[in-house]
């Protein structure tokens, strides 16, 4: 195959699955009271199913080594695509609780591999442009979840829920076409150098500090997918109209960063700190809004705290940026994602928790409040700029 035909079989590849990877996260809560026509699904449950996208993401992080180092990268995220495809069809065609948690889990495990893989995929056939084509593929997936959300409840109300949740398995099956153009350039990956750095990643403090700046974007995403229009709902009275809507401008926010942040980050290496602080001052900021602002200047907390994980993009960046070698970035990848999925996952099921036994939605907004405080100090770390290959080595 010509390295040209390649990258752009590779350029359509990276940017299809982008748009692949919030769709099945973002379209789900807005039509929750549409899904409760049919199927039970108490406050408990809403929960289950609001952890299911921190913790998938964090389980394939462990699924995405074994693959890749037998198959290459392009087979393993053709295999992913598919598990894609099957979620949704599952959670479009479910008759209860259970099936529609295990068509959700199917999909996101498959979304959350390509969370890994797609900086591998980037560094394999961008080496020399990976802040320009990080900046696309993030904001694809920016893209993804503000149209996930948007397009939810008109489609649910034209169409049925059942629709609005299956009609994302056409634009994933899409994705097949360029990954099996690329089967032939699936090569496995690197093992040795993989495992050295798998298992000294804890002691790289750069690596945690990577996974600290993305664990508080997934707590604020995942929390904000999983809760957000109730919370606005109850909290705040607005409408599920409403509630939606403003989901969709918290995803948006996101789009911005994703143009800009991996572009200064590559450029300007002094920038990393500076934008960790930013992303975190918005995060505290925005929760601080929500927490006492009437319905007038709502829009307004809600924007500034959707620029809140502006540190999102930047972690993905960070995993090219502070790696020398293609088997460092896979490590870091996976490290920095299972990490900051795992801690979602915790967050996102004491959310429902709490709102359980105190009825409202005051001490989620503190604990959002103080983990956007707590990620200011990742900033320290990476005002270092330090290589993860580097530290692994003393």
């Amino acid at each position: 195959m010509k390295q040209k035909t390649g990258s752009i079989l590779a350029a359509f590849a990276i940017g299809l699955l982008a748009l692949n990877l919030r769709t099945a996260v973002s379209s789900f809560s807005p039509i929750v009271t549409y899904i409760q026509t049919e199927i039970s699904l108490p406050i408990v449950t809403i929960g289950l199913l609001g952890i299911a996208a921190p913790m998938a993401f964090a389980i394939a992080t462990s699924l995405s080594y074994r693959p890749t180092r037998r198959l290459g990268v392009e087979r393993t995220l053709t295999l992913t695509v598919l598990m894609i495809v099957s979620g949704h069809l599952i959670r479009a065609l479910a008759w209860d609780s259970t099936s529609l948690f295990f068509g959700s889990l199917l999909a996101l495990l498959g979304v959350g591999i390509g969370n890994v893989l797609l900086p591998v995929m980037v560094r394999k056939y961008f080496a020399h442009r990976v802040g320009l084509v990080t900046s696309i593929y993030i904001s694809l997936t920016a893209l993804s979840a503000t149209t996930g959300s948007l397009v939810a409840v008109p489609v649910a109300e034209a169409a049925g829920w059942r629709f609005s949740l299956g009609q994302w398995a056409i634009l994933a099956a899409l994705t097949l076409v360029p990954l099996i153009g690329l089967r032939k350039k699936s090569t496995p990956e690197k093992r040795a150098a993989e495992r050295g750095a798998q298992k000294a990643i804890w002691r790289s403090p750069t690596a945690i500090a990577i996974a600290a700046t993305q664990g508080m974007t997934s707590v604020l995403g995942y929390v904000s997918f999983a809760w957000l229009p109730l919370l606005l709902i109850e909290h705040n009275q607005v409408t599920v109209a409403q509630g939606g809507l403003l989901l969709s401008l918290f995803a948006l926010m996101g789009l911005p960063a994703s143009l800009l942040v991996p572009i200064l980050a590559t450029r300007y290496h002094n920038s990393h700190k500076y934008i960790v602080w930013f992303s975190g001052t918005m995060g505290i900021v925005g929760t601080l809004g929500i927490l006492f602002s009437g319905n007038e200047s709502l829009w307004l907390w809600v924007m500034l705290y959707g620029l809140g994980p502006s540190m999102f993009p930047l972690a993905l960046t960070l995993f090219n940026l502070r790696s020398r070698e293609r088997s460092t970035v896979l490590a870091v990848s996976a490290f920095g994602q299972g990490m900051s999925y795992i801690f979602a996952t915790i967050i996102v099921f004491s959310v429902g928790v709490l709102r359980q036994v105190t009825g409202g939605w005051e001490l989620t907004l503190w604990l959002l409040f103080a983990i956007s405080a707590l990620s200011l100090l990742a900033g320290l770390q990476l005002a270092k700029n330090h290589f993860v290959d580097d530290e692994l080595k003393h």
